[in-house]
């Protein structure tokens, strides 16, 4: 396979791009995928601060137990911190995989037959 069709991704190139969750995958033209990583990104912040200010502000009237929203700021936090160690694993191994493209096996036009030589 020629490496001249397909753009080689730096590993490092990735990885700075990765700061800013979806960057790696932009880089390495995923921007589906980038979409994805960014949104949950958000989503876990945005549950992050809504389960802390309610940790925060509890008093007797709310409905759950303050222990309820420490647990969940707590769970969301971590859940922070995996999707953003996933944006890093992920950009650095699709940029490592830029040059494999399974689409690109070439086929000969010669078969095999069953003793394994080749016929025309």
């Amino acid at each position: 396979m020629s490496q001249d069709s397909v753009k080689v991704k730096s590993p490092k190139q990735a990885v700075k791009y990765s700061i800013i969750p979806g960057g790696g995958q932009l880089y390495n033209e995923k921007p589906i995928k980038a979409i994805l990583i960014l949104g949950s990104e958000l989503w876990m912040i945005y549950q992050f601060q809504i389960n802390k200010n309610s940790f925060t502000n509890w008093n007797y009237s709310f409905s759950k137990s303050k222990e309820y929203y420490r647990d969940n700021r707590n769970k969301y936090a971590w859940y922070t911190f995996f999707v953003y160690i996933y944006n890093l694993v992920d950009a650095l191994v699709d940029s490592h995989l830029s040059t494999y493209n399974d689409l690109n096996i070439e086929t000969s036009n010669h078969t095999t037959n069953k003793k394994g030589k080749d016929s025309e």
